[in-house]
């Protein structure tokens, strides 16, 4: 399916990234060193020396190997990032292991956003490169390897080539957003079906690695990485089912695709505590750190807090299910029915601000007049129309009243207070002027709460993902506290750091999360085979 779409169009069905490139993201995803201080994230791991975290005391070597195996590169976690490396390794002929925590191959999101891709050439997009990397590095709050972010871009197109020429079901489905290409995959155009088809995707990766000779221990956390006397790392010991411990020996590199921190709360706790107690959107909750931790004791540099995150409001943790016009810039209220920030900001910064709220939940209120500009707002939302509006009500995801105090009784809010909320904002609308947050005139004067019937729409961010891990160079390779790799360890996906800002860039970067994890991992393998520089596909 060939279709241009504009960005607005595009996320009315797609702001939902794992993700939206797991993780996530849309298109829908550990630092040793000098001893750090009790309160912060990084810390000795010496053996013998108690710290601030559970990770802080590297464990005594497993010694008690119950078989041995050998191969000339070791992937650590079968999802995003892992198993389109595993399936470039296999294609090209490479003796590899993966080593899986779970039963099958995992990953959440729905799709890809690419660069320098040959069918968005054939549509006529002139890619520029620098001007893309500016505007990355506009939202990157200085933390990110310029280098890196620029190797893995311009060969996203690349990576996804591969995919499609290897794996023809499902089918790959492409849209030009925002000058890239985005491609979710699809069965039967169905855009309902994005999920399924991502996840059947992967699946179907894992089984064209497997085809071509690479080695899957499934059920098989990686539990320590093996380090020599010199520094290296030559492979890892994984724990099966049975408590038995299987040592892989990796003659050439390891690469650690284990994904993020988001399912465990200590780690949470040091680096995103945003996210504490805030729901998972994770299928299965395995992003619990382990290559964080495993890299740490190896020698490897943690990110500095805090790292890039990934809380959004579609998909959500709530009963009901996802409705649309998520961010659209309207009143937002707490449970205590006040208004607590300017509506209009990123997708991601608004659903922040609902996470620091009582409950983690806000509602937005808005009059019949919902649909006038629904496509106008410029913040990342999420738009739709009258049959989306009327299917959402009927589906209970919208509440709809014909008064102020109707419509406080079925969200279960303080009709008084929501009053006085409304009136004070209809005041200011009718001034032009936010003068208690600021939003822009030209888009909050479209705001008033006058008109019958009323609209409340309940929102709660869920996890996706931590975009924040181990420092990288521009090759993948993992970094020590001095800046100098760590021997034989690379990184890719969610625990890889060095890449994204403070918050993962919806708008702009959709499905990067997804395609760089992709691309990072096949380039990781490329640079421990010493083919970097040579095309992906």
């Amino acid at each position: 399916m060939k279709e241009t779409i504009s960005r607005r169009n595009f996320l009315k069905g797609a702001l939902a990234t794992g993700t939206v490139m797991a993780g996530a993201g849309l298109v829908g995803c550990a630092g040793g060193g000098s001893p750090a201080k009790a309160d912060a994230p990084t810390a000795d791991v010496a053996g013998g020396e108690k710290g601030r975290w559970s990770w802080s005391v590297k464990p005594d070597p497993i010694t008690d190997v119950a078989e041995t195996i050998d191969c000339d590169v070791l992937i650590i976690g079968a999802g995003a990032a892992g198993v389109p490396a595993a399936m470039y390794a296999g294609l090209e002929g490479i003796d590899t292991v993966v080593m899986q925590k779970e039963a099958t191959v995992q990953t959440n999101g729905q799709g890809f956003g690419t660069w320098n891709n040959e069918w968005g050439t054939e549509q006529g997009i002139e890619w520029d490169i620098p001007t893309t990397m500016q505007a990355f590095a506009d939202l990157a709050n200085g933390k990110a390897n310029l280098k890196l972010v620029k190797n893995v871009l311009e060969r996203t197109g690349e990576c996804s080539k591969l995919i499609i020429e290897n794996i023809p079901e499902p089918k790959a489905s492409p849209a030009i957003v925002d000058g890239y290409v985005a491609y979710r995959w699809l069965y039967d155009d169905d855009l309902s079906t994005r999920y399924k088809a991502f996840a059947d995707l992967y699946a179907a990766m894992g089984e064209k690695a497997a085809e071509h000779g690479v080695n899957f221990l499934y059920s098989t956390p990686a539990v320590q990485l093996i380090v020599d006397e010199s520094g290296a790392v030559t492979g890892a010991i994984g724990e099966r089912k049975g408590g038995e411990y299987v040592q892989v020996n990796a003659r050439k590199g390891v690469v650690l695709a284990t994904g993020d921190i988001s399912d465990d709360d200590e780690m949470l706790e040091a680096y995103c505590p945003v996210m504490l107690g805030m729901p998972t959107l994770h299928a299965v909750a395995t992003n619990t750190g382990d290559g964080h931790k495993m890299g740490m004791w190896a020698g490897a540099k943690m990110d500095t807090p805090s790292v890039g995150l990934m809380m959004h409001f579609d998909p959500t943790p709530l009963p009901q299910g996802a409705a649309p016009f998520s961010a659209v810039p309207w009143l937002h209220v707490n449970v205590n029915a006040e208004r607590f920030t300017n509506e209009n900001v990123g997708y991601q910064a608004l659903a922040t601000a609902v996470a620091m709220q009582p409950e983690h939940r806000a509602f937005q209120i808005i009059d019949s007049h919902l649909l006038e500009h629904a496509f106008d707002y410029t913040n990342g939302g999420r738009p739709a129309d009258e049959k989306a509006l009327n299917g959402a009500v009927e589906a209970g995801q919208i509440l709809k009243a014909d008064t102020i105090e109707e419509l406080a009784g079925m969200a279960g809010l303080d009709a008084a207070a929501l009053q006085k909320t409304i009136d004070r904002y209809n005041e200011l609308v009718d001034k032009g002027n936010d003068e208690d947050f600021g939003m822009a005139s030209e888009f909050f004067v479209w705001n008033g709460i006058k008109d019958a019937p009323f609209y409340a729409i309940e929102r709660m961010p869920g996890k996706l993902a931590v975009c924040g891990g181990l420092a990288s160079d521009e090759r993948c390779r993992a970094l020590k506290e001095d800046g100098t790799p760590v021997p034989n360890l690379y990184v890719s996906g969610n625990v890889q750091g060095s890449f994204f800002g403070y918050d993962y860039p919806v708008v702009g970067f959709g499905g990067f999360s997804l395609s760089r994890a992709a691309t990072g991992g096949i380039l990781a393998v490329k640079q421990i085979m010493g083919t970097f520089d040579e095309p992906i596909a």
